[in-house]
């Protein structure tokens, strides 16, 4: 899976959506539901892409919608486009797409299903308040389709670090429908962490550009602070984390030794949310956290989306327990087979 070759024009329309409906600036979340960034998203059906048009998505390849995740994370803005296409792309394969908003949530352990309900309590499932369909995926079983309006369903709005929803929803003999054709979860759960790597990436380059624009403009002593050798220095360490990052999300997207790309870029990722973070909000001073200023709300994702799926230490093992199976030899010889040596 190579780099779209519509890249830029992707990007471009992104920037020009986010402009035009002032999401950036924190005037609209852009929620279904209600007019804004989201409705003008899947007018334009970015959401679906990567869904067969047969199915009623918009075509295209993961590829061009790691592009589309990316660019609106790097505005700070919060759409439910990562959870969305992943749960219409396994409804996709089971037939054609419904309108409205699905969302999906990985499970530890499968629900049991007693006549075909469930009975449970599922914490942090995101934008269930405004969800149409909930897919329900846990390992060793078929996905469920749960029906987040049906009256035995409750939602306790609950919203993340970021101020985005991560409700919770009871289900007290909620019927529900399993998805014998859909991917296994061994699938969606890649897919998931991919598209969030490239959330992360991202709204760390967007912290990256406010800093770098802060720093050569803000001055003292008469001076821009970008000539002050520790904050150039500082810089410059939010630049290698960037650039490690965008190459952990090219490894994972063109095949990686092991097959451990999507746990490359997680962990890497993850470690440059965490520093590039940091590094911004000490070269902001007390500018960086004030409501005003858009770097807080770059940042609160990072904190937040970091761990999405799984925390960087759980990436690291899986990992670790890829490379202890394939042992010194098949490290070397999948390293240097692929020329990642």
């Amino acid at each position: 899976m190579r780099e779209s070759p519509f890249t830029e024009e992707l990007r471009r329309l992104v920037d020009d959506l986010v402009d035009d409906r002032g999401d950036e600036r924190g005037d609209d979340r852009g929620a279904a539901g209600g007019p804004g960034l989201w409705e003008s998203l899947v007018g334009l059906g970015l959401p679906r892409i990567g869904v067969a048009e047969d199915r009623g998505g918009s075509g295209g390849s993961l590829a061009d919608l790691l592009v589309v995740v990316e660019s609106l994370a790097g505005h700070g803005v919060g759409v439910p486009i990562v959870e969305a296409s992943v749960a219409d792309w396994v409804l996709g394969h089971t037939g054609p797409l419904a309108d409205g908003l699905a969302t999906l949530r990985l499970l530890d352990t499968a629900p049991e299903v007693v006549s075909g309900t469930v009975t449970a309590e599922v914490t942090f499932v995101p934008w269930a308040r405004d969800a149409g369909r909930l897919v329900l995926c846990a390992p060793g079983a078929a996905p469920l389709l749960v029906d987040p309006a049906h009256p035995s369903v409750t939602v306790r709005t609950v919203d993340d670090i970021a101020g985005d929803p991560r409700d919770t929803v009871v289900l007290a003999g909620t019927p529900v429908t399993p998805l014998a054709e859909a991917p296994p979860y061994a699938e969606v759960r890649e897919r998931l962490a991919l598209l969030w790597s490239a959330a992360v990436l991202g709204a760390a380059r967007g912290a990256y550009r406010l800093t770098r624009t802060h720093v050569r403009e803000r001055e003292q002593f008469g001076a821009p602070l970008v000539r002050i050798p520790e904050v150039a220095a500082h810089l410059a360490r939010m630049r290698v984390q960037l650039v490690q990052a965008e190459a952990a999300l090219a490894l994972a997207r063109d095949g990686a030794p092991l097959g451990g790309g999507v746990d490359i870029a997680r962990i890497t990722t993850a470690a440059a949310a965490t520093g590039i973070a940091r590094i911004a909000h000490q070269l902001h001073g007390a500018l960086g956290i004030t409501a005003e200023y858009p770097l807080h709300r770059l940042t609160r994702r990072l904190w937040s989306w970091r761990d999405a799926v799984a925390s960087e230490r759980g990436w690291a093992e899986e990992l670790g327990r890829r490379a202890g199976e394939a042992g010194e030899s098949g490290v070397w010889t999948a390293l240097t087979a692929t020329g990642h040596g």
